[in-house]
């Protein structure tokens, strides 16, 4: 591993770059010459990914951000899919560990863990694994060209130039960092017969259950259907929760981007946009949310700018996602 690891804190070498630089340094730690003795840098900017749209206004994350998305990833890599990242891979033992320690079955996935527990192999994560070393390898790997950081903050600033491009190409990385870590996935288990899937991989991290989401919602904004105005009556019709921007796409779970429709109009967007007057229609409703006293409601908000969501909805169909669909 890089000398990296080794810096308690690392300042961002440019203030802009191109898009070309960019694409370089990323490419350097995605190819051969970067030394893949674990799968760390993939999760890593995999979980800057995730957490593109929880970003402060200066472009920060904080480690516990980035330990929630690694917890995740290796939770259900490791213990839920059983995936080995290697015998001597610091984060399994770790995973292994805490499933003995709280008694956990065999095949249950992070969602299912009960949320005190979840905080815990945060933590664990965060600072065994993150502080420790991951955060300064792939920084030093990158030459500060994606973020700088500091370690007694405990927080990564993602460089102005490095967050437009991860926008903006979002799709593109996520797949190419995907492909990666399911083939050193595929050297490291050499007996898994049927092969790591690609869309396995790209879906590891997907919430089991967005009930949670469905009562907020409910509660908040009624049981109308977001793009007809219709009752959503039980029996009739079954309510589901709708990512306005898709999630195969955004990669994150978030009550901005959060609507109730039918199960059947839910099946019928699929992963296309809505019609642009939803997304204005939307941030009237986020807007609502923002004024709402609720403390989780408060929470899942605190993020929210309109600006942030339009680019995204732009960078969207930009990266391919079909935009104008309707009810029909």
């Amino acid at each position: 591993m890089s000398e990296g690891w080794q810096l308690k804190e690392g300042e961002a070498h440019y203030v802009t770059v191109s898009e070309d630089h960019v694409w370089t340094v990323i490419m350097k730690v995605l190819s051969p010459q970067s030394k893949k003795t674990t799968s760390y840098k993939f999760a890593l900017l995999r979980a800057i990914l995730e957490n593109l749209y929880k970003v402060n206004d200066k472009l920060e994350v904080n480690f516990i951000q980035l330990a929630e998305s690694f917890a995740k990833l290796y939770w259900n890599l490791v213990i839920r899919n059983g995936y080995s990242q290697g015998h001597q891979s610091q984060i399994e033992k770790e995973l292994i560990n805490f499933k003995i320690r709280y008694v956990i079955p065999d095949g249950v996935g992070f969602d299912s863990i009960p949320v005190e527990q979840q905080s815990i192999l945060m933590q664990t994560i965060e600072s065994k694994i993150l502080h420790k070393d991951v955060v300064g390898a792939l920084y030093a790997d990158t030459d500060g060209v994606l973020y700088g950081f500091s370690k007694k903050e405990r927080k990564l600033a993602i460089t102005s130039s490095g967050y437009e491009y991860l926008l903006k190409y979002q799709t593109t990385v996520f797949k190419l960092v995907n492909y990666e870590l399911a083939k050193f996935l595929q050297k490291k288990n050499p007996l898994v017969t049927q092969g790591i899937l690609l869309e396995e991989i790209e879906n590891i991290t997907q919430r089991e259950s967005l009930q949670q989401f469905q009562q907020l919602l409910v509660e908040h904004s009624g049981s109308n259907c977001f793009y007809t105005g219709k009752p959503l009556a039980a029996g009739k019709r079954i309510i589901a929760v709708d990512h306005f921007v898709p999630w195969s796409f955004v990669h994150s779970d978030e009550l901005w981007n959060f609507v109730l429709t039918s199960s059947s109009l839910n099946s019928s967007k699929g992963s296309k946009l809505p019609a642009e007057r939803y997304l204005h229609q939307l941030d009237e409703r986020n807007r609502h949310f923002m004024q709402i006293g609720d403390v989780y409601v408060k929470q899942y908000m605190e993020k929210y700018d309109f600006n942030k969501f339009n680019k995204l909805y732009e960078y969207a169909e930009l990266n391919g996602f079909e935009k104008g669909w309707t009810p029909a």
